[in-house]
């Protein structure tokens, strides 16, 4: 899987402690400064305690009190509909949005990764009912039927929805965007470093 992250942060956290954990308020304290208040990360900060609350459930208990999830993408569809595990640095849609950020490959065991469709996850984030994966394919007076069906579901039986249709198996990911958090990554688990974006993709081909 790939992770865009500041990598003179994580060398310095491999070089002091043996790995590198991401901080929840130091997080907390980047998103207020980048958005100068406090209104996205309460905004979006339930559905990452959601995401934090899953790993633990799937046995993959927080690290310490302020760990917070490292994020990575391990499937991307490009513009052309085409799902891949490693993204383009040329892709477009990475513009702008990784200044002064590196493209990490790691390769970790399965067990220690929670993969959630991207889609789906922002059913989490706004607090909707999550229909299943297949949904799509749905016919749309189908689809609307079962939102209107579900709307007004309590928060106790959407929580049950994420976890059913949000959560998808590593081994078995769809052709879809598909994100994967972790806890914590060492130098064995990092394969490659490269700039994040705008150069061609120099990257060997893993799938």
């Amino acid at each position: 899987m790939y992770s865009f992250q500041r990598w003179p942060d994580v060398r310095a956290a491999f070089d002091r402690f043996g790995s590198y954990t991401p901080s929840w308020s130091a997080a907390r304290r980047q998103a207020i400064a980048d958005d100068g208040d406090e209104d996205w990360w309460n905004a979006i900060s339930p559905a990452y305690r959601w995401m934090m609350g899953e790993m633990e459930h799937k046995g993959m208990p927080r690290p310490d009190p302020d760990a917070a999830p490292l994020w990575a993408w391990a499937r991307w569809v490009d513009s052309k509909g085409r799902a891949h595990t490693r993204p383009d640095r040329r892709y477009p849609g990475f513009r702008n949005q990784y200044d002064g950020l590196e493209l990490l490959h790691l390769r970790v065991d399965e067990s220690r990764v929670l993969c959630t469709d991207f889609d789906q996850y922002h059913c989490v984030i706004s607090r909707w009912p999550c229909a299943p994966l297949d949904a799509g394919t749905w016919p749309p007076a189908e689809y609307d039927r079962w939102l209107d069906e579900h709307w007004d579901d309590p928060a106790e039986k959407k929580r049950l929805q994420y976890r059913e249709n949000a959560i998808v198996d590593p081994a078995h990911l769809p052709d879809r965007w598909i994100q994967a958090c972790l806890w914590t990554i060492t130098p064995h688990d990092v394969v490659d470093i490269r700039p994040a974006c705008g150069k061609p993709d120099t990257i060997g081909d893993h799938g």
